[in-house]
């Protein structure tokens, strides 16, 4: 299974005039099978970056799991909605799903949302969220690869330094080791970066695919004003992770880097 991987779109902050229609072009145009999103699809969460949103994901031909970010809530200026029914707009726009699931007899993803309205910039995953993560691979196949999709991050990553991660990501981290998530999807930070977390060491590792910024002008990175999102082939005996990165004068998607991961705790970068 091929897996387009976007996060943190930010409509109300768009790039480049053309990069959302060099996106959607080249997401129709491949094999890609599903398309994730995981999360801040909006600046301020106003109507009409809902509705810019919305029209994109109409656009996409593959299946498309989404789930909320921070972004994604009331803005801190409606406190009372912001803090009662923060996701109203993105039910209303986007899904009512807060959990979404894809799963097939090789593939199982399951999306939490992890943004909330009591924070200005954090996330949260409680109990709730995590039994829902428990029970969705009690019924999968046990060679089935397993994606958890979120906004925020449960873990640093090391070659970024401190960075944001939501409460209670211990525990939502160890409910992912207990239920064999092989790879979790996050975005947040805007910078692409791929990790391997060491569970037990020598014999438990999880892949941590942080997707850059897909099409704002949001950038967090020593690499300057780019651009990111991540394709992901599954095949049996390994999967590999493609950054690929948008080039404004050229206005398309290029390849940055692949990087190769045995099905296995071993691990092969290149």
């Amino acid at each position: 299974m091929t897996l387009a991987h976007l996060s943190d779109l930010h409509f109300g902050r768009i790039a480049h005039p053309g990069i959302v229609d060099a996106l959607v072009d080249e997401v129709n145009g491949g094999a890609v099978e599903l398309v994730v999103l995981s999360g801040d699809l909006t600046q301020r969460a106003r109507h009409s970056e809902f509705e810019a949103a919305r029209a994109m994901l109409d656009r996409i031909s593959p299946p498309v799991l989404v789930v909320a970010g921070n972004h994604d809530v009331y803005p801190w200026w409606r406190p009372v909605r912001r803090l009662a029914t923060p996701l109203r707009r993105y039910q209303r726009y986007i899904t009512a799903d807060l959990a979404p699931s894809f799963v097939t007899d090789d593939v199982a993803v399951q999306g939490l949302t992890s943004a909330f309205g009591a924070t200005i910039k954090g996330g949260r995953i409680g109990p709730g969220d995590r039994q829902v993560l428990r029970t969705a691979f009690e019924d999968v196949g046990a060679e089935a690869f397993r994606v958890l999709v979120l906004h925020h991050h449960l873990t640093e990553l090391q070659s970024l330094g401190p960075h944001d991660v939501a409460r209670q990501a211990r525990k939502t981290l160890d409910a992912a080791v207990e239920v064999g998530v092989d790879l979790i999807l996050c975005g947040h930070l805007h910078i692409s970066q791929i990790e391997p977390i060491t569970i037990i060491p020598g014999e438990r590792r999880i892949i941590v695919a942080s997707a850059g910024t897909a099409t704002s002008n949001r950038w967090r990175t020593s690499h300057g004003p780019t651009n990111f999102y991540n394709v992901l082939s599954i095949e049996d005996e390994a999967f590999h992770i493609e950054e690929r990165r948008y080039v404004p004068s050229d206005e398309h998607f290029v390849r940055e880097s692949t990087t190769r991961f045995d099905r296995t705790p071993a691990v092969v970068s290149g």
